[in-house]
Formats: structure tokens, sequence, C-alpha cells
């Protein structure tokens, strides 16, 4: 507050000093002007008539009168004005230099809270963030299906087979067993569903938005969907799965498939 009331006696006066010292110079100029101009009228007024026409004659005479009238005039015209646009200035600046204080005044107090908060944070004791329990997948279905597959149609016996000592008689002979006894277990354990219902060769549209995981593009892609080719593969996706319950839920040396060993006889 003390300093509104500084600023607005500090404007009054500057308004005051200025504007008066402007009004002086003026009325000193003004009225130096009109002395000049009377003072080169009055000598031809008394000239006497008949040195200048009536209509010459009756100008300079109203000339003299506007001139000693104005000049009387003059003093209350020029510091009358003076004085109102002096009281103009002096509201504008005060209210201006009131505005600018507040908006000073507001800046600073938004400065010190915002000094302040970290201070009130430091003293906030930190509080440690919740642990969130990453649960972690458990290989049991894969090592079930592994088995499943196992037991069946030996399909792990068959992979880890060294197949270069056979002929493709043989080979072929073996993987149709392999092959009946996957594809049982599959049939029990695991719904497939191709992703086209089309048969492998004929054309199929695919459309914007499609999934990327399930649908594969080859050839000469460009542009954007939708999209026309020829169905090289159907795919496949899993509907539903359905394996038995573990006993057990063990943590390594998962069994596959148990070693047989027969009793009773030699080697």
């Amino acid at each position: 507050m003390q300093l509104k009331k500084t600023w607005t006696l500090q404007s009054l006066f500057t308004c005051f000093f200025w504007n008066a010292v402007l009004a002086g110079a003026f009325f000193f100029m003004a009225d130096r002007t009109f002395s000049a101009v009377n003072q080169w009228v009055a000598p031809l007024l008394k000239s006497g008539p008949g040195t200048f026409p009536e209509e010459v004659q009756a100008a300079l005479l109203n000339l003299h009168v506007f001139l000693s009238q104005a000049k009387g005039y003059l003093p209350s015209a020029v510091f009358g004005i003076a004085a109102l646009v002096t009281l103009f200035l002096w509201i504008s600046l005060a209210f201006q230099g009131r505005r600018a204080i507040d908006r000073a005044q507001a800046e600073q107090s938004s400065i010190g809270r915002a000094a302040a908060r970290p201070a009130q944070k430091e003293e906030r004791k930190p509080q440690a963030p919740a642990r969130q329990e990453v649960q972690e997948l458990s290989p049991q279905p894969a090592v079930q299906m592994l088995a499943l597959l196992q037991r069946d149609g030996r399909l792990i016996d068959f992979l880890q087979e060294d197949l270069s000592n056979y002929e493709d008689a043989q080979i072929g002979a073996a993987v149709r067993s392999v092959h009946q006894g996957c594809n049982t277990v599959l049939a029990e354990h695991v719904e497939l569903k191709p992703v086209f219902e089309q048969q492998e060769g004929f054309e199929v549209s695919i459309p914007p938005g499609f999934d990327s995981r399930a649908i594969r593009l080859t050839g000469d892609v460009s542009g954007d969907p939708p999209f026309k080719g020829i169905l090289r593969h159907r795919g496949w996706r899993v509907a539903s799965v359905n394996l038995p319950q573990p006993l057990q839920q063990q943590k390594k040396d998962w069994i596959l498939a148990p070693a047989e060993v027969e009793i009773g006889e030699q080697p």
C-alpha cells in the first residue's frame, strides 16, 4: 500500500512539473507571437483613411481586435487546458502504475510459494513404491504337451534319431507311425482351426486393419490394404487347449518320458 501511495504522489508531481514547463513555454511563444503581429498591424491602422481600401482597412481592424481579445484570454486558456491534460495524464499514470505494482507483488508471492514448496517436499518422507509381483509363466503346459506327443507318437525319439543311417523307405514307415500318434494327441487335447476357411490356391482378400500376427504377406507388397492374393497356406490358430492337470509342480528336471529298464535279462 505504501508503494502505491508513493507512486501516486510521484506521478502527480511529474505530470504537474512537466506540463507546467510546457504550458509556460507555449504561453510565452503565443504571447510573443500575438504581440509581434499586433505591433505590425497597429502602424497600418494609424496610417489614416485612404491609405488602404475599405475592405483591407476593415480586415486589419478586425485582426487587431481579435489579437487584443485573444491575448487577454490566452493565460486562462493555456493554463486551463494544461491543467486538464495534467489531470488526465496523472490518472492514467497512477492507474497503470498501480496495476504494474499489483502484478509485481503477485509474481513475487508466487515465486515465494514456489520456493517454499521444495522445502515442504523435502520434509516429507518418501514413500517406497509398491512392489509389483511379477508372475512367472510356468512351462508346465509345454512340458505336458511334449510328454503327450512322446507318449503317443514317439515324437522326441523321432526327432533325436540320426536319420542318415536309414533308407527313405524305413523313414517313411516310421513317419507314418509318428504322424498317427501325434495327430491323435492334437485331436484330443488341442482344438485347431485354420486362419482362412478357403482352400489353398484360391484368391482371398485382405481387408484394412488385418492382424499381422495371423496373416503374413509375401510377394510384391506395395500400397495400402485391401489386398488380393493367392492363398499359399491356410494358417492355423488354437481355439482351445485341454490338458490334464499336473499332479505336482516341478522346478527342474522335467521328465517328458520315463526311461524304460527291463529287469531279468542281461545284455
